[in-house]
């Protein structure tokens, strides 16, 4: 477990890079690699803001082995807010 501190200004996919964990985030937060997969807390997918139906994001998520319809996210597509102090994560190693 890790506790992680970001800003406002960040996305999710940056605060877990710069804190040296693994992930890959080989598109560097474009939405164009899913290598940035997590699954959000069961307790918190819901008050995450959700993924456009029709998203390159859910196109993404879809083509993984790992997709879970309902806690897969991308990192990079998660925004961080005020409102996410507390979020927990899981991280799910893919490759591109």
């Amino acid at each position: 477990n890790h506790i992680l501190e970001g800003d406002n200004n960040s996305t999710l996919m940056e605060i877990i890079r710069d804190e040296g964990l693994d992930i890959e985030a080989a598109c560097g937060g474009c939405c164009a690699c899913a290598t940035c997969h997590v699954y959000i807390d069961d307790n918190w997918i819901d008050k995450i803001e959700p993924i456009w139906a029709a998203s390159l994001e859910t196109y993404l998520l879809e083509k993984s082995k790992h997709y879970n319809e309902k806690l897969s996210r991308l990192a990079c597509q998660i925004e961080i807010k005020n409102e996410y102090n507390g979020l927990i994560v899981n991280l799910i190693k893919e490759t591109s």
